[in-house]
Parts: structure tokens; sequence; C-alpha cells
């Protein structure tokens, strides 16, 4: 059994590995553990087996998009907040400078793994930033966090990612987040996330996946967080430019797979803002 959330980041890479062909992360699978291999195994027992295609199919989405932002903007920082143990630093040009920010359990362990990785030829070296926030949920460490990208950041281009990180997070902390982000972006930066709509609630499965957490995750009074989408389109500082759900991703980077039963999908839809 998992010993915390922070093991998800774990079973999404297996996800991703078992993917490969549409998620086009390469590193996935070196990753991956038996154990960590029997609780992906469980995770899509309990909660859902499209969990394991509709994982691969946001990764893909969210690396078509950092390709395409940094074919325009060479110069553009990237910045992953609860980055897990994505591998999208190797994945787009190492020109780019990264900053990945997490709890300090993920990053010792992440800088581990990565030192491992890079001595044996298994990941090209590569130049991180990290920086720790323990609980992404409290707001005085949000404010923390502001100082130190508004000096990291600099007079670069960003594009900043939450990718299955605001399930967890309170609403008045992804608030908080949007505008302390538009007072340290450029006009044409990028904020991208997913997140599941209210109405998600309603299914079977959405229940599934709170009650793992809940267990699995030994998360006993978790309360997960849905965002209708006119929250972003709202967002005075930014425009909504993408939308997109996994049976839209599904058409474009997976035609030879299908999604049939909506019940039996969990629509964490892919959003991107751009700042105005």
């Amino acid at each position: 059994m998992p010993s915390g959330v922070h093991d998800s980041a774990l079973i999404v890479n297996a996800f991703r590995a078992r993917k490969i062909h549409i998620s086009a992360d390469k590193f996935a699978a070196l990753w991956i553990s038996p154990e960590s291999d029997i609780w992906a195994n469980k995770y899509a027992e309990q909660v859902g087996s499209t969990e394991i295609l509709v994982h691969a199919l946001r990764h893909r989405f969210f690396l078509e998009c950092l390709n395409k932002f940094f074919d325009k903007s060479s110069d553009g920082v990237f910045i992953n907040i609860g980055a897990g143990f994505t591998n999208y630093p190797y994945l787009i040009s190492l020109k780019i400078p990264c900053c990945e920010i997490d709890t300090e359990v993920n990053i010792k362990f992440k800088q581990q793994k990565l030192a491992e990785f890079e001595l044996k030829g298994n990941f090209p070296y590569r130049q991180l930033q990290f920086i720790t926030v323990n609980d992404l949920n409290d707001l005085p460490e949000i404010s923390h966090l502001e100082l130190v990208l508004r000096e990291w950041i600099g007079d670069r281009s960003s594009f900043i990612l939450f990718e299955g990180v605001f399930f967890y997070l309170k609403i008045e902390a992804i608030g908080h987040f949007y505008r302390m982000l538009a007072a340290l972006q450029q006009r044409g930066d990028i904020v991208a996330s997913t997140s599941f709509r209210p109405e998600e609630c309603n299914k079977l499965m959405f229940q599934r996946l709170v009650d793992y957490c809940r267990t699995d995750y030994k998360m006993r009074n978790f309360t997960p967080t849905t965002i209708s989408t006119s929250f972003y389109s709202q967002q005075s500082n930014y425009s909504l430019v993408t939308h997109k759900n996994y049976y839209s991703l599904c058409q474009e980077f997976a035609l030879a797979e299908t999604l049939e039963n909506p019940e039996e999908v969990l629509e964490e839809d892919c959003y991107v803002l751009e700042r105005l």
C-alpha cells in the first residue's frame, strides 16, 4: 500500500509508461519498481482502468503545449508546481531553465533518483532548480514562494503548470495562486492546469477515487476540490485559450483507443490560460 499521497506520482508514472506511444514519456518506466507497479494495478482496479489512458493523454497534451510555447519563447522558463516525478525537463529542450516545486519528501527522493539515472546514463544531465513547499494550501508559504519565484523568473517569459494538483488544494489557495502568478508573469505567458468540473462528483467513479485517497493515501478527512470552467474564463488577468477534455484528446493523440462509457471516465479537464 502507498505510504501517502506523494506515492501517487509513482502510480502516474506507471500509467504513462504503459501508454508510452501516447504519453511520449520515454523516461517514465525508469521510475517503476515492482512495488509501485502493484500500486498502479490496484489503483486501476479500485478506481477505474480508463485512468491509465487519460493520464497518458494529459501528459501528451501538456508536453505538446510546452514545446509549442518554447518554440516561440526560446528564452522562457518552465515552472512545475507539485511536479511529482514528471520528466518534462528531459523531454523539452535542455536549454530551457526549469524549476520544480514540491514537498521536501518528493524533492529529496527525486534528486536521489535523478543522480542515479544520470550516473547510469539513463538521463541526460540537467540543471534543475528545486523549491520546497510542503503545503500548497498554506497562504504564507505561497506568499514566500512568490518572492523566490520573482527573483528566479526575473524578466523572462514563463510557462507554469499545475498537473493533477488542484484536486488537493482549497479553492482559496488556487485563487491566491492565480493572483500571485499574474503579478509575476508577462503578457503571453501561460498557466496550465487540470481540474474536475463539479458535475464529475455525481459519478460513482469519482467517489471511488475519493475513497482511494482517504484509505490508500491515508487522507482520512480529505475533501476534493472541483472547479467550474467559468472560474478559468473569469480570471481577470488571463484569457482561457484552450479547454480540452479527454474525449477530444483521445481523438487527437490516440485514435486507436476508445473512451466509451462516460460513467467510467473521470474527466479531469485540461485548461491553458494566457496572461493578458
